[in-house]
């Protein structure tokens, strides 16, 4: 396996090659997929038995819930595959290096996210008259300290950006660069990313962000890199929101 980030860095071609060549089948990515949907589809039920009160602590514990049942289908499968977790996704010990860039990825993109950001969100506003509102998530965060609020932050600093790498620039990114070729790859993937986040103020900046994650893992062939950058990112928006509350 090649050293991240060498003095002479492989071609376009090679670096694309090799993300293509870590891509599961469409059965495969399916089957996790398809797991991933039933489980978000059985807890949108999960609302009909609780208080409202009681909702923001069981949509955690569920989203826990589905996080690691869903890391342990991909687990075995990248097992029955032959694969290690650096052969598949580049987070051996030694890759591990690769996070040290972290800061330095991020802060390059931020000027490019801060000017997407409020790009976006005056377009919304003016041309649309859509005002910019937090997502449910956000608005538990910038609530006063609790249990609750420290739990949604240790969740949206360690947790998500861990699961979501894996899912989306792990997984669905080789698969669509594989299909489609790097540029649209790119593309699909980060409009998936987006589109999940179900927030529409968000799209345009975690389509951005998304582009970005998926360049440096191509580039680094760690999902290390894009993980910290994405930790870096989900801390300083958490950041924001307590000094701003």
């Amino acid at each position: 396996m090649r050293e991240c980030l060498t003095l002479i860095p492989p071609d376009r071609t090679t670096l694309t090659l090799q993300l293509a060549g870590r891509a599961w089948d469409t059965p495969k990515i399916g089957m996790v997929l398809g797991a991933l949907f039933l489980l978000y589809f059985l807890a949108s039920f999960t609302g009909l038995f609780f208080y409202e009160e009681q909702i923001p602590l069981v949509q955690l514990v569920v989203t826990i819930l589905i996080y690691t049942t869903v890391m342990a289908v991909v687990a075995v499968i990248n097992r029955r595959r032959g694969d290690s977790w650096t052969t598949g996704f580049g987070m051996g010990l030694r890759q591990l290096k690769t996070i040290a860039l972290a800061p330095l990825f991020y802060l390059g993109a931020l000027p490019l996210l801060l000017l997407t950001a409020k790009a976006s969100q005056h377009l919304l506003q003016y041309l649309f008259g859509i005002e910019p509102e937090l997502q449910d998530v956000a608005k538990i965060i910038a609530q006063e300290p609790s249990v609750l609020q420290i739990l949604y932050t240790v969740m949206a600093i360690v947790v998500a950006p861990l699961y979501e790498e894996i899912m989306f620039r792990g997984l669905v990114f080789p698969y669509f660069i594989k299909q489609v070729g790097l540029a649209q790859g790119t593309l699909l993937v980060s409009a998936l990313f987006a589109v999940m986040h179900f927030h529409l103020p968000s799209f345009a900046p975690l389509l951005l962000l998304s582009a970005m994650l998926c360049l440096i893992y191509w580039r680094t062939g760690s999902l290390w890199a894009s993980i910290g950058v994405h930790m870096i990112f989900n801390a300083v928006s958490v950041f924001v929101l307590s000094f701003e509350a």
